[in-house]
């Protein structure tokens, strides 16, 4: 299984200028999640990857059981140090170390398909195994369909994150024969410019939904960013699965 993603994308550089996008959206983002879940008090949920935990402390703080699981040291440090209740650990999506134990699992912010098709499978059917019998999972990701619909004529979309002086540049381009985007992120931050490429695939619902009943799922609902029904001209996709 072979990794499209490098540990430099997941950096000190992509706390420093997603923090400040990300933070303000957080408390509705976990309010839409804990709606969507429709969980029981004192539920054990699994949120994965967790980042720097900005969901998964949120989660805690409302009285559920949380682990977070991530591959990034930096990110479970910064996690910690909120003083939460999350049990954090350091793994490989593709390998989850768990066993029916979760009433749910979060995969949140387009944190699906950075592995190649047989890293990806196993990704969700790692997610299936640390599920108990009707546990759910919701995945939110970009939408394709949006995402195509919206690709300037010169075939890259470009994002730019500022702070202060700093600049991140995201040019995003899309392989139709591969399902997948490409990502090239040049970060101009204290007068140093770094570049990387960071490849990850793009599902359309109806793909996403046989994927995930190929790992064991079923009851799959495709969903928009604000949990009603998927059209083509929703902004993101949320996949609930139980």
């Amino acid at each position: 299984m072979a990794d499209l993603v490098g540990p430099e994308i997941f950096d000190e550089d992509y706390l420093w200028f997603m923090e400040p996008v990300l933070e303000p959206r957080s408390d509705d983002e976990v309010a839409l999640i804990l709606r969507l879940l429709e969980l029981p008090p004192g539920a054990e949920v699994l949120d994965a990857p967790c980042g720097h935990g900005r969901i998964a402390n949120r989660v805690s703080s409302l009285g559920y059981r949380v682990v977070g699981l991530d591959a990034t040291p930096l990110f479970l440090d910064v996690a910690r140090s909120a003083g939460s209740a999350v049990e954090y650990v350091e793994g490989d999506l593709r390998a989850m170390p768990f066993e029916g134990r979760f009433d749910a699992a979060i995969n949140w912010f387009s944190s699906f398909g950075y592995f190649d098709d047989e890293g990806n499978r196993a990704v969700l059917e790692g997610f299936r195994r640390a599920l108990k019998p009707g546990g759910k999972l919701l995945i939110e990701q970009a939408s394709r369909d949006f995402l195509l619909a919206n690709l300037p004529a010169s075939g890259h979309a470009v994002w730019l994150g500022e702070r202060g002086d700093d600049l991140l540049i995201d040019k995003v381009s899309y392989d139709p024969a591969a399902g997948r985007s490409t990502t090239e992120r040049i970060v101009v931050r204290d007068g140093k410019v770094r570049r990387m490429h960071f490849s990850l695939a793009q599902p359309t619902a109806s793909e996403l939904a046989r994927m995930l009943r190929e790992a064991g799922f079923d009851d799959v609902r495709a969903l928009n960013e604000n949990g009603d029904e998927f059209t083509t001209r929703s902004r993101r996709l949320l996949m609930l699965a139980r």
